[in-house]
């Protein structure tokens, strides 16, 4: 376990080159961590390796996706950082909303919404997106292990109306804010807090006990942005 002053640090680092790098330098420089990360057979490598395998079939195009998923990774993690200096023009431009009237008919319902997504695209840019011209929306994000790493992750969000759900057990947060017809995002790829099960196991639950719509919605890049 690393001391928690050192993801901290990362973190800031990755900031400041944001900030004073050039866009192309810093990509270039994200993408070369991440292979070199792959390269190195970090436990994630394998972790991801293992959950591929059983989509592909066989060991060699398992270790391609994954490092492709190293690779998305590593660039979605720098356009995550650049949302803070990012003006309200640019994301609506580069985020591109289809099925609109699905989000219109759950915002005309009244009812509290759970938008299930997953980890696809860019999530954070989505669920930016998502709350520029719409409903407040709440994320229900797993937390990152110390406070300066939170703190960036929620400045970021907050930019664009977004706010984290809080309460302990995540469970009666969720549910609380559904009653009040709010909105919530749930990444339906992991598994719900506490348990073994999928998360949309879970999203299916709580929409029954509230009443809440379940509005499914991923992103998934085109073009470079």
């Amino acid at each position: 376990m690393f001391p928690p002053m050192i993801p901290t640090a990362f973190f800031r680092l990755a900031e400041w080159m944001v900030r004073n790098l050039p866009r192309k330098l810093t990509l270039a420089l994200g993408l070369a961590l991440a292979r070199a990360a792959f390269a190195l057979g970090v436990p994630a490598r394998r972790a991801l390796e293992s959950n591929l395998a059983p989509l592909v079939g066989r060991r060699a195009p398992a270790e391609r996706a994954a490092r492709a998923g190293f690779e998305h990774f590593a660039r979605a993690f720098i356009e995550f950082l650049e949302l803070e200096g990012m003006s309200l023009e640019r994301l609506e431009a580069a985020v591109e909303l289809q099925g609109g009237e699905h989000l219109e008919a759950a915002r005309a319902s009244g009812r509290g919404v759970i938008v299930l997504s997953a980890h696809l695209g860019n999530w954070e840019w989505g669920a930016a997106r998502l709350a520029l011209r719409g409903p407040r929306l709440h994320i229900a994000a797993r937390r990152h292990g110390t406070v300066g790493v939170e703190s960036i992750f929620d400045r970021r969000r907050r930019t664009f109306g977004l706010e984290r759900v809080c309460e302990r057990p995540l469970w009666v947060g969720v549910a609380r804010l559904l009653r009040a017809r709010e909105w919530v995002a749930l990444m339906g790829d992991r598994a719900a807090p506490g348990t073994r099960h999928s998360v949309c196991a879970w999203a299916a639950a709580l929409a029954r006990r509230t009443g809440a719509l379940v509005l499914p919605a991923v992103t998934v890049r085109v073009a470079d942005s």
